[in-house]
């Protein structure tokens, strides 16, 4: 795998996210490693995880519309909204019929007002929400705008422990799909939480172009590179200008490209990439008192060399 590579896990249930992105860079021999966008241990699915120099760029690979599968039992409440928290509540949701389910997931669409579950890395007052649970201490309700951009249920069947609802879920960063199960739950009056939960999709990166943890340690050593991507590719979606001399040396020092330097994108954080394609930096616009500045460097990709991304001069 070379350096600076950014490869999609699957990553298995059991596991964080940070011990899985742990497990890439051991196998790769990378110097350090980061995901984008972090999974519960009890989820399976696409991680991003970034290696060496693209470990800069997680903030801007987490976005994009996220999709998974879901599996909710309901009539059974916990304190982390999953099947591996400690059980508040049991009610009997046997009586409960597909028609009803769907009919409570009309209330959760398009942008809507959710708290995060207890345990979770939300942060109150610089700490994480999780750490506040753990102590049991009493926290207010930190509400959030998310987005559903779909929520659909693909069957309900019976289990041992209670009903289970198979739902597709499509939506935007920073949403929780543990306290949709939990306000599902609220909804129908019978508690719920989440019994597996697989994401098959981060924004523009697939569950179809990941690779398991067992697949990366089985591969003769030094093969490991045909399945990570480069950083240009991983950043693919962004858009992008291209510079050449000597403003892209100024990219690489990160100076403010001034107005009439390049046609910049009119709104968001962008790639500034030399004349063969490698990736400079990301840049954003400028801010309200700039004068004669049109863009700023958010992420400058030390060292760079003039068509040699990595490499130092």
């Amino acid at each position: 795998m070379p350096q600076d590579g950014v490869l999609i896990l699957d990553k298995p249930a059991g596991i964080t996210s940070r011990r899985a992105a742990e497990r890439v860079r051991a196998i790769a021999g990378g110097a350090k490693a980061g995901h984008a966008g972090t999974l519960d241990p009890l989820a399976t699915g696409v991680l991003v995880v970034c290696l060496d120099r693209a470990t800069l760029l997680t903030s801007y690979l987490g976005g994009g519309t996220k999709r998974y599968h879901v599996d909710a039992l309901l009539g059974t409440s916990t304190d982390t909204y999953d099947v591996d928290g400690n059980v508040v509540s049991r009610r009997d949701a046997s009586r409960f019929t597909a028609e009803a389910v769907e009919g409570a997931l009309s209330d959760f669409a398009g942008e809507i007002e959710q708290v995060p579950p207890p345990f979770s890395a939300v942060k109150h007052q610089g700490r994480p929400l999780y750490r506040y649970a753990r102590e049991g201490a009493h926290i207010p309700n930190i509400t959030r705008t998310v987005t559903i951009e779909e929520l659909t249920l693909e069957g309900l069947a019976p289990g041992e422990a209670g009903p289970v609802a198979r739902l597709v879920v499509a939506c935007g960063p920073g949403t929780y799909v543990r306290s949709i199960v939990h306000d599902l739950g609220e909804k129908l009056g019978c508690g719920a939480c989440v019994a597996s939960l697989r994401r098959t999709a981060s924004g523009e990166f697939s569950i179809d172009d990941s690779v398991s943890l067992d697949e990366l340690e089985k591969l003769p050593a030094g093969s490991a590179a045909s399945r990570a991507m480069s950083i240009e590719e991983a950043t693919r979606g962004m858009p992008s200008i291209a510079v050449e001399g000597e403003l892209a040396d100024a990219v690489a020092m990160g100076k403010p490209l001034e107005s009439g330097a390049a046609q910049v994108p009119p709104d968001g954080v962008f790639r500034v990439l030399d004349g063969a394609g490698s990736l400079i930096a990301l840049y954003g616009p400028a801010r309200p008192d700039d004068e004669g500045i049109e863009a700023r460097a958010v992420r400058v990709l030390r060292p760079w060399r003039e068509g040699n991304s990595g490499e130092a001069a």
